[in-house]
């Protein structure tokens, strides 16, 4: 089965040029990177190191997704950050992990040993209460629902019917998988301090369009 790697960017040039180059064309067999309006050069250096771009189709980061979903072609799907701060060690272990038959593999950023150099005392918190609160009304174990590194089969995500545009996808594909009972496996890792750029989560309206996920999610069980 074949494995094509997502990788989202918007005006992320600085964390583009440590990370590509780490990455290692071998791990999988198709690279696409979806690029959400990048007027600081990403799309250029990227494509000067020999990455195929494309521009996003549909707004915000869960359209990213459903853009890199849409123009890949591997049975698996890894979708991965550009800013640095998820670690490309994690691309081959996700690789090798999926070879076990799992429709969904997570980096925890807040595993028992994960270091953690991005997130704050509050953003961790927060993490962590929605990810219990995701467990307890669907039936998961997950330490970090709102993790972006992960590797699913296009047949699990297709199952899901992805339709959250926000940053908030992430919650939604892993509230979904629960409640098919997808079978999901979690690879502790860490989360680095950001390179550059500028975070993109905002965390009232962040925490506003999780806890109405959420909700949404519970009364729309079928969905």
């Amino acid at each position: 089965m074949s494995t094509s790697l997502i990788i989202t960017t918007l005006n992320e040039i600085d964390g583009i040029k440590k990370i590509l180059p780490e990455i290692k064309k071998e791990w999988v067999d198709e690279i696409i990177i979806i690029d959400g309006g990048s007027t600081d050069g990403t799309v250029e250096k990227s494509r000067e190191m020999g990455f195929k771009v494309i521009k996003q189709k549909i707004p915000g980061y869960g359209g990213a997704v459903l853009t890199g979903i849409e123009e890949s072609t591997g049975d698996k799907i890894i979708i991965f950050g550009s800013d640095g701060s998820n670690e490309t060690s994690e691309i081959p272990q996700l690789v090798e992990k999926s070879l076990e038959g799992f429709d969904q593999i997570t980096i925890s950023r807040f595993g028992k040993t994960s270091i953690n150099e991005d997130a704050g005392i509050i953003d961790g918190f927060g993490n962590k209460i929605f990810s219990f609160v995701t467990n307890i009304i669907f039936g998961g174990k997950s330490t970090d629902t709102l993790s972006s590194s992960r590797l699913f089969t296009r047949k699990a995500i297709l199952e899901i019917k992805l339709n959250e545009l926000s940053l908030c996808a992430v919650e939604q594909i892993s509230a979904r998988g629960m409640k098919r009972k997808q079978r999901f496996y979690e690879i502790v890792g860490n989360e680095r301090a950001r390179i550059g750029g500028e975070k993109k989560m905002q965390r009232i309206s962040t925490g506003i369009t999780l806890i109405s996920l959420i909700i949404k999610e519970f009364v729309f069980w079928r969905s």
